[in-house]
């Protein structure tokens, strides 16, 4: 649930068209107050999945009322050179389509109020064209891109409560990338990225020539890319999005989510060791273990949790209160401003 009154601006000068997309959201604002509930469908490709959400708008409140997805893991089939595969662009489209028509069938959204957007992740690939009309062509949606700075704004707003924005830092943790944003003390939103993710750890600690254990080479490569980024502006409390974040809260819960969950070190450290060991015998997703080692992967959890762990402390974030946001998504951001 989200308020949205009073944006924050990042504090370089904005370009005319994002005055006007502000306006335009005023208009939308108003439109809401007066005709009631809006529903939309979202469809994000990630670095690692496709997915799919009914966002549901009420005047100011935002709720997601459905979601589905597809760890396709978009990332994997980016090169060195920034390529993504042509075989990663049919299993993306792939899934558009099916997602398409889940939320067009079942969740009854008309085609005018459905958009597919790739992140930040995605936003680096040197051949998007390629993306852009394969999605086109097969799934007939045209898809949008966002760089890190405006999933960043995007993921803020669409995590932290209004009344929390001056006094609250937002970290979202993708497959590809995490991006950490906070007001500053001249009421601008401030941001960075780390160029690592679930993924994209998973990746480069499984590259790592030698004897050590998978952990500890997730270890090794996030400590090495840590070691440049700045502390970010201290602030009573973190809130946080993401799918490591997700899965961190629903083992603690025992899949019990609330619309905010307290998580603290200890809950990261728990499911690194939980997937840490040797595979589990899971014949059903009937317990949360079981749920998330299929969902997620035994390596992608242990490298997000690391990621996760790893972050928080370089930013001393652990000295904040950090609460897993249900209903957070820069999804919800992207509608808003759109």
């Amino acid at each position: 649930m989200r308020l949205l009154q009073g944006i924050v601006l990042f504090s370089k000068p904005l370009p005319k068209s994002v005055f006007r997309t502000l306006f335009v959201l005023c208009i939308l604002l108003c439109q809401s107050a007066l005709f009631g509930l809006e529903r939309y469908g979202a469809i994000e490709i990630g670095g690692k999945g496709v997915k799919g959400y009914v966002v549901e708008l009420d005047q100011t409140l935002a709720h997601i009322r459905y979601r589905d997805s597809y760890n396709t893991a978009p990332q994997s089939g980016i090169d060195s050179n920034f390529i993504l595969s042509q075989e990663m662009i049919n299993h993306i489209s792939d899934d558009v389509i099916r997602l398409k028509k889940a939320l067009l069938k079942d969740q009854n959204i008309p085609e005018t109020a459905l958009f597919v957007i790739a992140s930040s992740a995605l936003n680096k690939i040197q051949n998007k064209p390629a993306l852009e009309a394969s999605i086109e062509s097969k799934a007939h949606l045209k898809l949008s891109f966002i760089d890190e700075r405006q999933e960043s704004m995007y993921a803020f707003y669409g995590s932290v409560p209004k009344a929390q924005w001056s006094t609250s830092s937002m970290m979202d943790i993708g497959g590809g990338n995490t991006k950490v944003a906070w007001v500053d003390e001249q009421n601008t939103l401030d941001f960075f990225e780390i160029p690592l993710g679930t993924v994209s750890t998973t990746q480069r600690a499984e590259m790592l020539e030698n004897n050590a254990s998978f952990e500890a080479n997730c270890l090794n490569v996030i400590q090495n890319t840590l070691t440049p980024f700045p502390v970010a502006a201290s602030k009573e409390t973190l809130y946080a999005s993401g799918g490591i974040f997700w899965a961190t809260a629903y083992l603690k819960t025992n899949g019990n989510l609330e619309s905010f969950v307290r998580l603290q070190k200890e809950d990261f450290e728990r499911v690194i060791s939980t997937f840490s060991r040797e595979p589990m015998h899971c014949s059903d997703d009937a317990t949360p273990n079981c749920f998330l080692l299929h969902y997620y992967g035994a390596k992608n959890l242990v490298a997000g949790a690391t990621l996760a762990k790893l972050s928080i402390e370089k930013l001393h974030f652990f000295d904040q209160k950090i609460y897993f946001a249900k209903d957070g998504a820069w999804v919800i951001g992207w509608l808003f401003m759109r």
